[in-house]
């Protein structure tokens, strides 16, 4: 009880202490207006014997007159910076700069704003070329992956440039720090998500050249890169049957490159000559097998994707083919799907020309008959 009485008086004695030089202040500068905050300051200046005079002014705020206060406590020129055209934050920068060391004169302007002249002035400490992005042209964001660039060393000028924003930025300066040839993305048609798939596939050594375009989202080119991840060191692959995998996972489809990977131990199956014999004798053709070894259905589906077709299946076994209308343009009977399938057999030479060949007799049949 006695410590908590003591405590008691003692706050009492320093609210009346600082309640009378509160009040002191008041009557020594009567007929000027003041904030109570803006008080507290010059009475903090008073009390560490700097020279007030400097931001005794009503036109600073409470934090501007604590960043000169705080100036001038540790011997800084404060005339950089004591002035209302800088906000507190402002003068704040300026203030760390000065304690620092570094040459303050390249970003004390109002044109950048406090975010930009902490970018610039870490850049200064970092002992980098400023010049290269110290131009409000740069937002904060966009100084600072400059920035990041210059203390790594690499080449900033592929990116340095406002055309590109933070984010596309950071994606060309962490491909040049990890060594690859940003050329292939460091381009603002590209989003920064799709810069970023293009990056990873570099790092991992693909073939970007088969999904590097700005037609693909970025969750479609990471979809080709799962698809060329999986298959793409497949010994019976060669790289049309690449492409295929990067085509047919572009359209979230399975390919006849992709299929034909999965059932490769059943290839020997079908041989496809046998096929293509069967085909031109008009013999039955095993289509349970043939649905199996290519999944006709979604070679039909990948067709009609390619003609700008949408397809449904109807209950007798026909295919309806619509435009992007709505517009009914074609079926397709069952007998002529065997025809079809005929066709394109007897017009491949091999089973991964086979695809193709489906696409070109499908438009033959549903759109130029």
């Amino acid at each position: 009880m006695k410590k908590y009485i003591q405590s008691a008086r003692s706050s009492k004695a320093y609210t009346d202490k600082s309640s009378k030089a509160d009040k002191g202040l008041s009557s020594t500068y009567e007929g000027q207006t003041f904030g109570k905050y803006q008080l507290k300051e010059i009475q903090k200046g008073q009390e560490s014997e700097v020279d007030t005079s400097l931001y005794t002014d009503p036109e600073f705020d409470s934090f501007q007159m604590e960043q000169i206060r705080r100036g001038l406590k540790f011997g800084l020129d404060v005339s950089q910076y004591a002035d209302t055209k800088f906000n507190g934050d402002q003068m704040g920068q300026i203030r760390s700069g000065l304690e620092a060391g570094v040459d303050v004169s390249i970003y004390a302007d109002p044109k950048f704003d406090w975010i930009q002249m902490e970018e610039i002035r870490e850049g200064l400490e970092s002992g980098v070329d400023v010049s290269l992005y110290a131009d409000p042209k740069f937002n904060w964001r966009q100084m600072k992956q400059i920035r990041f660039g210059l203390e790594s060393g690499v080449d900033i000028n592929l990116y340095a440039d406002p055309k590109f924003g933070s984010v596309q930025m950071e994606q060309i300066r962490i491909g040049l720090e990890s060594g690859v040839d940003v050329s292939w993305y460091a381009d603002p048609k590209f989003g920064s998500g799709q810069m970023e798939e293009i990056r990873k596939g570099l790092e991992k050594g693909f073939n970007v050249s088969l999904y590097a375009d700005p037609k693909f989202n970025s969750f479609l080119m990471r979809d080709i890169q799962d698809g060329l991840e999986k298959y793409a060191n497949d010994p019976l692959l060669d790289q049309t049957s690449v492409q295929d995998i990067a085509f047919a996972y572009t359209k979230k489809l399975p390919s006849l490159a992709y299929l034909s990977a999965e059932n490769k131990y059943q290839r020997s199956k079908l041989n496809w000559q046998s096929v293509k014999d069967a085909a031109a004798s008009r013999k039955p053709l095993d289509i349970p097998e043939l649905e199996k070894e290519f999944d006709l259905g979604t070679l039909e589906g990948r067709a009609a994707y390619t003609l700008g077709l949408n397809f449904d299946e109807n209950e007798d076994g026909s295919i309806v083919f619509t435009n992007n209308e709505g517009h009914e343009v074609g079926t397709l009977s069952s007998k002529e799907f065997d025809m079809l399938v005929r066709s394109a057999i007897a017009n491949s030479s091999t089973r991964q020309s086979f695809a193709k060949a489906f696409a070109t007799q499908l438009k033959r049949f549903v759109l130029e008959r």
